[in-house]
């Protein structure tokens, strides 16, 4: 087992304590949006000699990953969001391997504003809920949507124009509605402008249901004219209490909204964004990636051994144990794992030795090690692959 520091992100939607309050770091009054840990080329993890845990597998895949020529497939990461992140969509396998070789081939700098394709890969993701967690995901249904329009077309266009893409139902409407808004001539600025001052005055409206109205006026404050904001309400807005999980797959449209949780995704930074951020955007392309068969987001298969809660979302690249320890605790994940301590102390051992985490602490546990145990008083979160 090898200990890990991790690599924390402070990007701008991040809050300022929840982290530092769940991990027992000292808060720095700069937001800390994510701590990392794994082997990603642009934030691996580092182990107790400086060394990026990257480096380490990449000298002995076999005994790391259980694969002669393999690599970390999963992140384990912890978020806390004080401030919506962008509206975003992951790509597939297929897409994410053309998209690199593309801007690899084209020269385009890794660390690049404009880089969208970071490595080769597909980037599914759950989102695990530590407090009340708030997120968008995937599409309402296409006659809920334009019931939320309608009152809106008399005074703005845009809103008119979803509506009238959306009157012969079903999916493919749905697909028209939100193509609309993402790349139609239809919603420049002035247009956006439009629409959120009339999803403003229906917020006001005597018996009117605020609750497509309200998550646009209130982002059009930070991002005033943005093409997300049409985007928003035909959103699904998703509520996760603690212990909740959701999963992501590539192809859904989603922001997360605010909240604290765990996620665990492919070993991908691989972001495609379609407003809502002022990072690089590409709305075309965005609306290519999408999954408009309208399945919707998944919850977890989520089954209990003991004081072991597993979840295991319908992918094959990852799954995450969430472990109350008292006492003595083994944990039948097989695999590269990646544990973090959450609360209290415990000790892990495994056939090749033992260390211990305190709350905040985090290992790597090779797959030739064999199974972990764990002594102690805590909670702890491990992730490993989704292999059955």
């Amino acid at each position: 087992m090898l200990r890990l520091d991790h690599v924390v992100r402070d990007y701008a939607w991040g809050s300022v304590d929840a982290i530092p309050r769940l991990l027992g770091l000292e808060p720095t009054g700069q937001p800390v949006a994510e701590v990392w840990l794994g082997a990603h080329r642009t934030g691996s993890a580092v182990v107790d000699a400086g060394v990026p845990l990257r480096d380490v597998i990449a000298r002995n895949p076999l005994a790391c990953c259980g694969e002669p020529a393999g690599e970390l497939p999963f992140l384990l990461k912890v978020l806390g969001v004080a401030n919506p992140l962008s509206l975003q969509v992951h790509p597939g396998a297929d897409q994410s391997r053309g998209g690199y070789a593309r801007e690899e081939a084209a020269g385009i700098a890794l660390e690049a504003p404009n880089r969208t394709y970071k490595d080769p890969f597909a980037k599914p993701e759950m989102i695990y809920a530590l407090s009340s967690f708030e997120l968008l995901a995937g599409f309402r249904r296409s006659e809920e949507v334009r019931a939320s329009l309608e009152p809106l077309a008399a005074s703005s266009t845009l809103a008119a124009a979803m509506a009238q893409a959306l009157a012969p139902g079903g999916r493919d409407s749905l697909r028209q509605a939100v193509q609309t808004a993402l790349t139609g001539a239809e919603a420049n600025q002035s247009a956006v402008e439009e629409f959120t001052a009339a999803c403003r005055r229906q917020l006001g409206a005597p018996g009117a249901d605020p609750g497509p109205y309200a998550l646009p006026v209130a982002l059009a404050k930070r991002f005033p004219g943005d093409r997300g904001l049409a985007v928003v309400m035909t959103m699904a807005h998703v509520s996760l209490a603690p212990g909740e999980a959701m999963y992501v797959a590539p192809g859904t449209l989603h922001s997360y909204l605010r909240g604290l949780g765990i996620e665990v995704m492919g070993a991908s930074d691989n972001v495609l964004r379609a407003g809502l951020t002022g990072k690089y955007i590409d709305r075309e392309r965005v609306a290519t990636t999408i999954d408009w068969s309208g399945r919707p987001p998944a919850r977890p298969a989520v089954s209990r051994v003991g004081s072991i809660r597993l979840l295991r979302p319908p992918t094959d690249v990852f799954q995450l144990a969430d472990i109350r320890v008292s006492g003595v605790v083994e944990v039948a994940l097989e695999g590269p794992r990646l544990a973090l301590a959450l609360e209290g102390e415990v000790t892990a051992f495994t056939d090749l030795g033992s260390l211990h985490l305190a709350r905040g602490g985090a290992l790597f546990a090779m797959s030739s090690e064999g199974p972990v145990t764990l002594r102690g008083k805590g909670r702890v979160v491990m992730a490993a692959s989704g292999r059955r």
